[in-house]
């Protein structure tokens, strides 16, 4: 739902909360934080317009507390934006006339509650305003009331951390449409001693329980929610792997500057790259090309022997849906493509692969071959010398079939027995370990897991079916029950 392009404009530093992590909250206090002339933000406004974003963030501070916030809102409507992103605390939207004088502006309006903790305890310990949560509430039903689109966002420190388990419930009251768990960046927190940053960053194997106990929530209860843990290193909680990310979308931010000035766009997640480091032994990590390590000033406090590499094989355990499947199989594609194959992943759970020709897609979904936690596709046929050297690699591998791969030049009645196979697979006591078609004839083996093999032929002659097969050495008795499951399933009804 998120565009590769946006931009993100901060309004000011003004804020009515006291966040222990915030620049914001700390400049206010010491009155240091303005009102910002209006005229800048809305130059800003058109130039991001002008360099092509469609979807633009107002941030704070606390945007709505800028006198011009709304003439803001009515000039990114007037400019063309397609979504307005409302980062918000929450504090004044708790009165709905708030939220009606937004949308009287015609935006299409996302709303970014800035939650610091999914209980009261959690939200006013991080916030240091009494009030701050109750507020929260009201401003989350005034929102649903309306039918808006509500998003949460979640700086994780000492104080809040533990309390992540309860978002669930929270999520599902209101709901809410997404979830984001953001690492604290010292950068970000002002004028802090070094004891303050002590209080405030947790340590991150600390992180994991409360996590996962949220997370496995999350899919109890809504599967498939959109929750994310932005900037925890992915071996912290390797079991998390698919909700966690470094960096985001191509994002411009327009920040203000150390004259209380609006800056010039810049890079985003490039930036703040800048102070984050990671251990050597990072780069043997099946994560490290997607991990951006840590902040230094963890380092400084924790040190990092808490990173320990996530291995290939450990991935596959931990990662049983195949979630990240084009991670998993990047060993395969390695390996291919010292066989000359081009390869290419296409998001977290898709490979493509290329060959003389011959294209296929591997993903999740079942293919014209089904391997234990993938499925082959054939997008182009090419040679069929490709489909035999790219089945090799898969058995040399060590990847178990279930329907291996073959070339689809089968004669008309061996390809209809061949589907009926397909569609019966995987056979109880059999794994189906080869398939081969030459010249309309195909030559199936079989193992079974006691031990027991086989070899099964299909031809066809003047239009009609042929088949036998034959067994290595004495026939145990999974290879006999399997054999009969291959057997029914190939038996074809109606003179097809």
């Amino acid at each position: 739902m998120e565009p590769s392009q946006q931009v993100e404009i901060q309004l000011g530093h003004m804020c009515n909360n006291r966040c222990v992590f915030c620049v914001s909250g700390q400049r206010t206090a010491m009155g240091e934080a303005k009102p910002l002339p209006l005229a800048p933000i809305l130059e800003r406004i058109s130039e991001a317009w002008a360099s092509g974003h469609r979807k633009i963030t107002l941030l704070g501070g606390e945007p709505t507390l800028q006198p011009g916030f709304l003439d803001v809102v009515r000039h990114c409507v007037k400019t063309g934006f397609e979504e307005v992103v409302i980062f918000t605390n929450g504090v004044k939207t708790a009165r709905g006339q708030v939220i009606d004088d937004v949308l009287a502006t015609g935006a299409n309006v996302t709303w970014r509650i800035s939650i610091q903790g999914a209980t009261e305890e959690a939200h006013v310990g991080t916030t240091k305003k009494p009030q701050s949560f109750k507020r929260i509430l009201r401003t989350l039903e005034n929102l649903q009331a309306r039918g808006e689109r509500i998003t949460i966002n979640m700086c994780v420190v000492q104080s809040n951390y533990a309390y992540v388990p309860a978002f669930v419930d929270l999520v599902e009251r209101f709901g809410v449409v997404q979830l984001h768990l953001d690492m604290m960046r010292p950068l970000d927190a002002g004028k802090r001693s070094e004891e303050e940053l002590r209080e405030m960053i947790p340590r991150l194997s600390d992180l994991r329980a409360p996590f996962e106990a949220m997370v496995n929530g999350f899919e109890a209860r809504l599967p498939g929610f959109d929750v994310n843990l932005g900037n925890v290193p992915y071996c912290v909680a390797p079991s998390l792997a698919p909700w966690i990310h470094h960096d985001g979308n191509l994002t411009e931010t327009v920040a203000i500057d150390g004259d209380d000035k609006l800056s010039k766009p810049w890079n985003k997640y490039l930036i703040k790259r800048r102070d984050k480091i990671k251990a050597e032994t990072c780069r043997q990590c099946v994560f490290d090309d997607a991990c951006s390590g840590v902040f230094e000033t963890y380092a400084q406090f924790h040190g990092v022997e808490e990173l320990v590499p996530v291995t290939a094989a450990q991935l596959v355990q931990l990662d049983p849906k195949r979630r990240l499947l084009a991670r998993q199989l990047r060993p395969l594609t390695t390996r291919l493509r010292g066989e000359g194959f081009s390869c290419g992943e296409r998001g977290d759970a898709e490979v493509e692969l290329e060959k003389d020709g011959a294209r296929f897609r591997i993903n999740r979904n079942p293919g014209v071959a089904r391997y234990e936690g993938f499925g082959v596709h054939v997008l182009a046929e090419g040679s069929g010398s490709v489909h035999r050297n790219l089945a090799d690699v898969l058995a040399d591998e060590g990847y178990k079939a279930i329907v291996p791969l073959g070339e689809r030049s089968a004669a008309r009645t061996v390809a209809i027995r061949l589907r009926r196979l397909r569609e019966q697979a995987p056979f109880e006591s059999l794994r189906w370990t080869r398939l081969e078609v030459h010249e309309g004839r195909a030559e199936l083996d079989f193992h079974a897991y006691d031990g027991g093999r086989a070899r099964l032929w299909l031809d066809e002659t003047e239009g009609r079916a042929r088949g036998g097969y034959e067994v290595d050495g004495s026939p145990t008795p999974g290879l006999v029950n399997g054999m009969r499951e291959v057997l029914a399933a190939l038996r074809v009804r109606g003179g097809r």
